[in-house]
This record gives structure tokens, C-alpha cells and sequence, in this order.
């Protein structure tokens, strides 16, 4: 019976430290329902519970991924060649740079601009 108290005291801190990180790193304007520092009070003061609600009741949402637009409009366009033709296509999770064709294409054309 001793293991079964060491084991729900190890799941309790881990659990407590895993929400305590969380809400730590999470921006300040996502956090749900309260001020991310109150949020940071309530995990520190109110061990299991407040892991359980900051889990429940504070993490930011998921992020939706909207497929209707090509592009992010916040996306940086700093690395665009202007005399490329063609805008990069939008894809729903990034490539490397040596997956993608496209970059490649353009470094290419970078490197050997007479062709």
C-alpha cells in the first residue's frame, strides 16, 4: 500500500511541475480566465488542484489551422526573391530547406543568375 502513496505523490509532482512550466511559458495574453501571473499563484499554492485547473481552465486553446488561406498574413516575407514569379505555396506544415523545391529553385537562381 506504501507503493500506491509513493506513486500518486510521484504523479502529483510531476503533474504539478509539468502545469507550473506550462503556464510559465505560455504568453501572457493566451491564458483563459485568468492573468497568467494569478495562474502561476494558483499552481504554486494550490498543489494538485491548481495543475488540474490551470490543464482545464487556463491553457490556451489549440490552434486551428484554416485551410482556405494560402499564406499566414503575420508570415515574413524578408527571404522572398522579388523577381521570383511564383509566391510560395502554402502548405500546412513547414519543410526543410533542402525538402523543399521551391527554395532550392530559388537559391539556385540566386547562385546562378545567368541561367
Amino acid at each position: 500500500m506504501v507503493w500506491l502513496a509513493g506513486l500518486i505523490t510521484l504523479v502529483s509532482i510531476v503533474l504539478w511541475v509539468y502545469a507550473f512550466f506550462d503556464a510559465l511559458t505560455c504568453p501572457a495574453d493566451e491564458a483563459r480566465n485568468l492573468p497568467k501571473l494569478l495562474w502561476l499563484v494558483v499552481i504554486v499554492l494550490f498543489v494538485p488542484v491548481g495543475a488540474l485547473l490551470w490543464l482545464f481552465l487556463g491553457r490556451p486553446q489549440a490552434a486551428t489551422t484554416s485551410t482556405t488561406s494560402a499564406r499566414p498574413e503575420s508570415a515574413s516575407t524578408e527571404f522572398l526573391d522579388p523577381s521570383d514569379p511564383q509566391p510560395p505555396s502554402g502548405r500546412s506544415h513547414p519543410l526543410g530547406p533542402d525538402d523543399d523545391p521551391e527554395f532550392l529553385r530559388r537559391l539556385n537562381k540566386r547562385i546562378n543568375p545567368e541561367d
